[in-house]
């Protein structure tokens, strides 16, 4: 047994899996919302409610993975930024008894693009993946399951929502979102010849499931899907006239995400734009199944 915890911004993500004769056997993909209240105090600190947050969430994911012998935790922006966060993490390893890794940008690219591709089977193609987080988005590019370069943004649906309000209209992030990419070195990548262009994050499987008008999550009929800007424009227009309840009862997943998933469109869409392209393939795996994949190896 594997088991394999990814702490965000928003959720903590955990995935369990075996290793058999047939291969890796996923028995499990959870996601755990633990975002409440201010995430840093006047100090640039962890607020003492993201804390106890955080670290409920975190050791009921652990509760999930009790039988796996081996488990990898790591953390990200929601970590990286902070002023102690690399202390919060020292005692959250203490006190769970399992270490956790606050891996750098590059490491998430990395992480990022072997999970959203793992078990695709694009061969030698350019492939890009697009990784929108709470705290930040990662690009990176890369062929035949290996990083060629990659770009960080300080940037995700949280970030965008707490810079502007929580109940904008999304032209007004996608502006943040514009200028953000355009003072980033994004163009650079995408100079390469990419043939296939993917997506990962909450944000974008949460918009899948309401543009594919699912009624449940259906990992399978989600992995592959297609976002196209001319479906994703009104989608955002719909949702940023909503106000959060609302938004909230027309999601049949991840509705805890109802606050932030017009600021997480925005970016996806602000990412069409700056890129010229007309639609991003979502892959519902990411740097957790990236995780698994080097555990597996």
């Amino acid at each position: 047994m594997l088991g394999v915890i990814d702490i965000g911004t928003n959720t903590i993500l955990c995935l369990k899996a075996s290793i058999g004769e047939n291969g890796v056997n996923i028995i499990f993909d959870k996601r755990f919302h633990y975002r409440a209240g201010q995430r840093l105090d006047e100090k640039g600190n962890i607020s003492s409610e993201y804390k106890t947050g955080m670290k409920k969430t975190l050791l009921f994911a652990l509760k999930d993975l009790g039988d796996c012998p081996k488990i990898k935790i790591v953390a990200t922006e929601v970590l990286r930024k902070p002023e102690d966060g690399s202390v919060f993490a020292r005692e959250l390893s203490d006190q769970t008894g399992h270490h956790i890794e606050i891996i750098n940008p590059q490491r998430e690219a990395e992480l990022s693009f072997l999970g959203a591709t793992y078990g695709m089977g694009f061969g030698g193609e350019y492939i890009s993946v697009l990784d929108i987080g709470g705290g930040s988005s990662e690009l990176a590019i890369g062929k035949s399951g290996k990083l060629i370069n990659w770009s960080s943004v300080k940037l995700g649906a949280v970030v965008a929502c707490e810079t502007s309000g929580y109940e904008k209209r999304f032209d007004e992030y996608m502006d943040i979102a514009m200028k953000t990419f355009q003072g980033s070195d994004f163009h650079r990548l995408l100079a390469l010849p990419v043939q296939r262009k993917l997506v990962v994050g909450g944000s974008a499987v949460a918009i899948a499931v309401m543009l594919s008008r699912q009624s449940e999550y259906d990992p399978k009929k989600l992995q592959g899907y297609i976002i196209r800007k001319d479906e994703l424009v009104p989608f955002l227009d719909k949702l940023g006239r909503m106000t959060i309840d609302e938004r909230r009862k027309a999601m049949v997943f991840d509705a805890g995400r109802a606050d932030i998933i017009v600021g997480g469109g925005a970016i996806i869409l602000a990412f069409m734009e700056f890129a010229s392209i007309s639609a991003l393939t979502v892959s519902i795996r990411g740097l957790r199944y990236g995780l698994l994949a080097e555990l597996v190896k």
